[in-house]
Order: C-alpha cells, then sequence, then structure tokens
C-alpha cells in the first residue's frame, strides 16, 4: 500500500510500512490531479506541489487562513475551498490560482456562521464526467451547487446547513452523499432533495464520507459523539465507523469507540482498487481494510493529527 497522508506533521509517503517526510507544514487537504502530482493545502493558506521525485514547493500563499478542501474536475481544473469561505480554482495543474468571487457574493452569504469559529468551505465534489458542475459545502451555511465551473452558484436548500464533507457517487453521479453535524444525507436528483441516512446510527456527529466507486449503493461513513473540538476531551471523540450497502437505508457498525475522531478527508477508498480503504484519527492511528470495508486493522500509529489521506 502506497499512500500520502497529510495532518499536524507535514505530509508524508507512507509505503509498505516505511514513511519518508516529504513535507514538515501541517496540511488539511490534498488531490492528485495526475499520476505524477500530488498537491496540497495547508492551514496557513498555501498552495504545495509534489511531482513524484525531488522537493515539495510552495505554488501559491496567503489564499486565505486555511486550504481546507481541494478536488479535482475531469477537465483538470483544481477547486480549492477556504477559510474565511471562499472558492478558488486553478486550470494549470495548481501552479496560479484565482479567486471565484461569485461564490463569496451569494445572496444569503452574510448568514453564514461556525460556532467554533470562521464559517469555512469543508466540502468541494466535482461530477465525475460533467466539468461544469461543483457542489461546494459551507460549514456552516449548506450546500450550493454551480454548472458553469463556479461562475453563479445556486443554494441547494439543504436540511441542514452544518456540512461537512460532500461526495459525487461514482457510478450513479445523480446521487450525491453528505455528512453533517446531524448525520449523513443522501440526494438522488442531483441535490435538488434529500433523505437522512443511517437515523438508527448511535453518532450522528459525520465527517468523513466514501462512496463505491462502482457498487452505487454502498457507502462509508465517521461519525463521532461530538465535533473535533471535543475530541481531546476525557472520553475523546468516540467515533465509530458505519458501512451500508443499500444507499445509507441500513448501516452496520464496523469499527467502535475510537479515542481519536476521524476528520472529513481522513477516509477514502482505492478508486484503482476498490476492496482498499483505508482511514486515519486525530489520535495518529491509520487502519486498513482489504475487504471493502467489512473489517479493519490498525496498519500503523504516532502519525500525529491526520486530516488528509490520498492514495498514491
Amino acid at each position: 500500500m502506497r499512500i500520502f497522508l497529510g495532518g499536524s506533521k507535514g505530509l508524508v509517503l507512507y509505503e509498505d510500512e516505511e514513511i519518508t517526510q516529504l513535507h514538515s507544514e501541517p496540511l488539511v487537504s490534498a488531490v492528485r490531479p495526475n499520476s505524477g502530482r500530488l498537491v496540497a493545502g495547508t492551514e496557513s493558506g498555501s498552495i504545495l506541489i509534489y511531482d513524484g521525485n525531488g522537493d515539495v514547493r510552495v505554488a501559491a500563499k496567503d489564499l486565505g487562513r486555511g486550504v481546507q478542501g481541494l478536488a479535482v474536475a475531469p477537465d483538470g481544473a483544481i477547486f480549492a475551498g477556504l477559510i474565511p469561505a471562499a472558492m478558488w480554482v486553478s486550470t494549470d495543474q495548481g501552479e496560479t490560482w484565482d479567486e471565484l468571487d461569485a461564490f463569496s457574493g451569494v445572496p444569503n452569504a452574510d448568514e453564514w456562521h461556525a460556532p467554533w469559529g470562521t464559517p469555512l468551505v469543508s466540502a468541494i465534489a466535482t461530477h465525475p464526467k460533467d466539468p461544469g458542475t461543483v457542489f461546494a459545502g459551507v460549514e456552516v451555511g449548506g450546500i450550493y451547487r454551480s454548472r458553469d465551473a463556479g461562475r453563479s452558484w445556486t443554494d441547494l436548500n439543504t436540511p441542514v446547513s452544518d456540512i461537512h464533507s460532500i461526495q459525487i457517487c461514482p457510478a450513479r453521479p445523480e446521487r450525491v452523499y453528505a455528512t453533517t453535524g446531524e448525520g449523513g444525507y443522501v440526494s438522488d436528483d442531483d441535490g435538488f432533495t434529500w433523505r437522512p441516512m443511517g437515523t438508527s446510527n448511535k453518532r450522528q456527529y459525520t465527517m468523513g464520507l466514501a462512496a463505491h466507486p462502482s457498487e452505487a449503493d454502498r457507502v462509508i461513513i465517521s461519525a463521532s459523539q461530538g465535533p473535533p473540538p471535543t475530541w481531546g476531551g476525557p472520553d475523546g471523540a468516540r467515533c465509530d465507523i458505519y458501512l451500508s450497502t443499500d444507499c445509507g437505508r441500513r448501516f452496520r457498525t464496523v469499527v467502535r469507540n475510537l479515542e481519536g475522531g476521524v476528520h472529513r478527508k481522513a477516509l477514502v477508498i482505492n478508486s484503482k482498487v476498490p476492496s482498499e480503504i483505508v482511514f486515519g484519527t486525530s489520535t495518529g492511528q491509520l487502519f486498513y481494510s482489504n475487504d471493502g470495508g467489512e473489517t479493519f486493522d490498525e496498519e500503523a500509529a504516532d502519525l500525529g493529527d491526520l486530516r488528509t489521506i490520498v492514495f498514491a
């Protein structure tokens, strides 16, 4: 297994139990726009690029107070979500960036709020076939959709406005999954209507989410007893991992009561080998499944606060 790990200890390449430190600045997001490049976002608002050999370099600085989300469109455009809540785009593999001013100017942007700090773009999802369709989630402010690659945006009026992650189902692109502070949600009509998932699950503060690339009804999520600021308390995060094979109507608990929580980009499925699923925790544990999430084993520990994972 070869994966990139990003978090409080910076950017790390993990390969067959060997750890290679690539950069020390704390990360919160990362994507691979092509097989040879990794683009990562830092807590300080910088964009880093790693081309597979040599050093990690800084491509942009001061895009905000943190690059919270990154997503790649099918035409290669990279979208970035920031704190304070704003959207940026790169059309040259992350080398240069432009702000999508229309996003910050949506009519109800003045209503965005965040009980734990500043409103942020917490999640971005790009359509697997249509480069113009982009979803962006605001914590706290709801989900917005663009049909023209970010030049204009529509408020989807989601039932919960505390958005943590969004993913368009690769096997059925009209299906959109989201995790929120009040459980998971799914839409089967491009975000026009939503239904709750896993209402009987013990934990409802959902964060991580990964949809299977070919089995449209298979989805796995993480959920804790409370938000990240509470994870360091005496009870820890009490994080569970839930697996569904019927589009979230029913879930099975496959991991229980983790001390560390799982952040929004720290639960991923290998798109090339979908039986492989990895998640990392805020207490530095790395877990691996080779049976599609039915079971997990601890792969490594002491990796810091893991915020983002990308298969290499």
